[in-house]
């Protein structure tokens, strides 16, 4: 067992430091690289907080629609836009409004970890 501060609030009081006390003293050539470090900060910050909760939805969701042997999640992606090149989930087709909101629900949680402003509007 981890003792606190767990990972994403060291990232959070990392990215605070260098966004509050350190940006501001960069040359100005400096700050484009630090604000990109800030963002990519940011962005492990919440994926360590979501943890695999994402992607264990996501899993569930596509294996609810394969029902064969595929196990990894990335078997099932890869299924899934095969299909959906194929024409199998086109309009009138009976599993459409699985694979939309599998798809909303996907484009939402990958909003959620690298632009939450974004996500927060839908």
């Amino acid at each position: 067992m981890r003792d606190d501060p767990q990972a994403a609030d060291l990232l959070e009081t990392a990215l605070a430091v260098l966004k509050d006390r350190l940006l501001p003293h960069l040359p100005a050539d400096c700050r484009y690289d630090a604000l990109m470090v800030a963002n990519a900060m940011g962005i492990a910050a919440r994926q360590v907080r979501a943890g695999a909760h994402p992607e264990d939805e996501a899993h569930a969701r596509l294996s609810a629609l394969y029902t064969d042997k595929r196990e990894t999640l990335a078997e099932l992606e890869s299924a899934l836009a095969a299909d959906i090149r194929a024409g199998r989930f086109d309009p009138g087709a009976p599993e459409r409004a699985a694979v939309v909101d599998h798809l909303r629900a996907t484009t939402l949680a990958k909003l959620a970890e690298s632009n939450p402003k974004a996500a927060k509007g839908r």
